[in-house]
């Protein structure tokens, strides 16, 4: 009877790794590589090295943390969109491509949430102290050196760091 006890832990273990194991390891799609072998997918591969969520937070992260300058432009724009100067249509095509949502769910609601504005539609982003949005400076550049501060299209001013 105590044996049978003893292999009941090994015999659970078993079925749970073989049920994760034809889940493929939990619930990712697997793909076969040539040569032999499985290969679960990265982020990149799945929506592009070059893409990023165009979220406030996510834009903020990219330009502060890994000097992306893409990003600040980006951000420069989106600020104008949910502030109701722009529309989608006068947003450049690398945006426009990225931001399909946008058009299906309303201007508003994208802006909102992407936490561009909060719910009474007001932007939600930092300002300086005339009231106009600041632009996140690039940070933790490769050279030490950030490139030259990107000017939004609305002229909003990029922070100082």
């Amino acid at each position: 009877m105590s044996l049978k006890i003893r292999k009941l832990p090994g015999l659970f273990l078993c079925v749970c790794m073989f049920a994760l194991a034809g889940c493929g390891l939990f619930g990712l799609p697997m793909a076969a590589q040539q040569g032999g072998g499985l290969t679960a997918p990265t982020v990149q591969s799945q929506v592009g090295d070059k893409s990023i969520v165009p979220s406030a937070t996510a834009l903020t992260v990219e330009i502060t943390n890994f000097c992306n300058g893409q990003a600040q432009t980006n951000y420069g724009w989106l600020v104008q969109f949910c502030d109701g100067s722009l529309s989608l249509s006068n947003l450049p095509v690398t945006l426009t491509s990225t931001m399909a949502a946008a058009s299906q769910q309303g201007q508003k609601a994208w802006c909102y949430a992407n936490q561009w504005t909060n719910a009474a539609n007001q932007l939600s982003v930092p300002k300086d102290t005339s009231g106009n949005p600041i632009i996140p400076a690039l940070a933790n550049c490769p050279s030490g050196i950030a490139p030259a501060p990107v000017s939004a299209p609305s002229g909003a001013s990029a922070a100082k760091s």
